[in-house]
């Protein structure tokens, strides 16, 4: 199974991350980004060269970094309001939209404080396991960024 999940992980997971561009597209990820790295021993040891140091990098290019532009052919284009005519059958509604609720509202407004809280409390929880890692695991620019977070 490993040799199946790291390949898929590295190579198509953590890149397409980055391309997410709906709020609650990135909240989820961020938010399984930030879970996996506070709380998952497997893959803290399991994957420990590449799967917790790619993570945590791609947790912080989620926050930190805009998202990448799609693709040409990952575009959809939505039809034009005035190019669409009404028929004697049935038109659905184009310019009401329903509301997305937030499933995680307890993330608050501010998801980077979040993020840096919840990998605060899972370091001192969990005797610096995450700073210790983030010294190991990460690069100097990388380690910067991370600890504005969960200092």
């Amino acid at each position: 199974m490993s040799r199946l999940f790291t390949p898929i992980y590295i190579n198509v997971i953590l890149p397409e991350t980055q391309k997410l561009a709906r709020p609650l597209d990135r909240k989820t990820a961020i938010i399984s980004f930030t879970k996996t790295l506070a709380n998952s021993q497997a893959f803290a040891t399991r994957y420990s060269q590449k799967g917790w140091g790619f993570t945590c990098t791609a947790l912080l290019k989620l926050l930190e970094l805009p998202p990448l532009p799609a693709a040409r052919d990952d575009l959809i284009n939505d039809a034009d309001i005035e190019d669409m005519s009404f028929g004697v059958g049935f038109t659905p509604l184009n310019t009401i939209r329903v509301q997305q609720k937030d499933p995680w509202p307890e993330t608050g407004a501010d998801l980077k404080a979040w993020v840096g809280s919840y990998l605060k409390e899972a370091d001192s929880k969990q005797s610096g396991r995450i700073s210790q890692f983030a010294q190991e695991r990460l690069d100097d620019q990388s380690k910067t960024v991370l600890a504005s977070y969960i200092s």
